[in-house]
């Protein structure tokens, strides 16, 4: 099978992306407005936002469709915007066989080979691997993630069959959900359905493309943060690091001193709270470590530094290897939130914002962008291209508290099942 897989993309190189086009209109993503889903100019590795047209659509949904007398005018077409920029959008050949072939996934996977066909993969290294491990499992070699967006207030949904593939649809290398920024200051208000809870609205705000970083306040209650608060406040402790090889036996306090408490989810708010997560982030909720409550007392701090665990930096750390598979998976976003104000000082700093150096000192946090601390608000940012590749643009600190208690929350999710919790 992984020779067949390999000689049919070699086939499909001779048939690549047509020259550059416009951005497609918002008729052809099926209603949806595309300029909600690319960027300007920046373009997001392993991310494609394609727009397919399919003329069988408006076939289907007419009178004629059941008496069989209605016909299609004209083949399905599809544009495809590269890293989701509007500067580079082609038309995307053999989109008309893709849906005419076999049906559900095995034509999602179809359309996986087209897109790999047209443009080269950004992280081949890793999904050739997941390839081959696919194969000799006598799985379907689909790693690609497909979601379909069906309006402009709606939540993407997972496509699980080809025959669902028309309008907006949107393309992951990694294989994981990431909500595309677009550009600094973009709004998007779209409505999440947690499980066994009432749809909610919420504004998603960029804050930063590079890294990718969204606000979302107002996401937790104060009854929410109050209860998150008062279970945690019992077990807090000092807070630990987990040492780089370079780093072993120099105290946590050189780079942390806060207070810390791994929390599992095991009432009904904060269970409630995993869901509208998985929700938001289009994420499993498999996929989630148990939330880490920070509290941070006047002048503590957690200097800069990343989330994702480089598998080069813990060569000697026999359980991060096995825990990453060797830097095939990895924590892929942290969903941070905010549950008390603070008086002065606590921001969440990105020190390379926009591509800046590498900071001298890892504690300063005047450069690139800060969010302030706001009880009920939540951050989103991502340790990982769409590619799964590492972002080192992710680095991060918290910033002293001048004035105040700072308290916090980390939620990291991972792109493969953690065992903390149950989907």
């Amino acid at each position: 099978m992984a020779g067949a897989a390999f000689l049919q993309r070699l086939l499909l190189l001779s048939t690549a992306a047509t020259s550059l086009g416009e951005v497609p209109s918002k008729e052809a993503c099926g209603g949806v407005d595309p300029l909600a889903w690319t960027s300007p100019t920046l373009k997001q590795k392993g991310y494609h936002a394609l727009c397919i047209t399919n003329p069988a659509d408006a076939c289907r949904s007419s009178s004629d469709a059941a008496e069989g007398e209605c016909k299609a005018a004209g083949a399905p077409t599809a544009t495809v915007c590269w890293g989701g920029s509007r500067s580079d959008c082609t038309q995307l050949p053999g989109v008309d066989e893709v849906l005419a072939s076999a049906g559900g996934r095995q034509g999602l996977y179809e359309l996986q080979e087209k897109l790999i066909a047209a443009k080269p993969l950004a992280n081949p290294t890793r999904f050739n691997k997941l390839i081959k491990a696919r194969e000799k499992q006598n799985k379907l070699p689909l790693n690609f993630a497909f979601f379909s967006v069906k309006g402009d207030g709606a939540a993407p949904a997972p496509l699980t069959s080809i025959e669902d593939a028309s309008g907006m649809i949107l393309a992951f290398e990694g294989g994981s959900f990431i909500w595309p920024g677009v550009e600094p200051g973009f709004e998007r208000n779209v409505t999440i359905q947690p499980r066994n809870s009432e749809p909610l609205e919420v504004k998603i705000i960029t804050r930063a493309m590079r890294p990718l970083v969204v606000e979302i306040s107002s996401f937790l209650g104060d009854a929410e943060c109050d209860h998150i608060i008062q279970k945690a406040e019992p077990h807090i402790k000092k807070s630990s690091v987990s040492h780089m090889d370079h780093d072993v036996g120099k105290p946590d306090t050189n780079w942390r001193t806060s207070s810390t408490y791994f929390m599992p989810s095991d009432d009904n708010i904060l269970r409630t709270l995993d869901d509208r997560v998985s929700a938001l982030t289009l994420l499993k909720k498999s996929h989630q470590e148990h939330a880490q409550i920070l509290r941070y007392e006047k002048g503590e701090r957690y200097v800069a530094h990343h989330d994702y665990f480089d598998p080069s930096s813990y060569a000697n750390n026999p359980d991060i290897l096995s825990l990453t598979k060797k830097g095939m998976f990895n924590r892929l976003a942290t969903v941070f939130f905010y549950l008390s104000d603070v008086e002065s000082g606590g921001q969440t700093n990105f020190p390379r914002t926009d591509g800046r150096p590498q900071p001298h000192d890892f504690g300063d946090c005047s450069k690139g962008v800060s969010v302030d601390p706001t009880r009920g608000r939540i951050i989103i940012f991502y340790s990982q291209h769409p590619s799964a590749e590492m972002d080192e643009l992710s680095l991060h600190g918290g910033c002293a508290v001048e004035e105040g208690t700072k308290w916090s929350a980390n939620k990291w999710i991972w792109n493969k099942p953690m065992g903390f919790t149950s989907d």
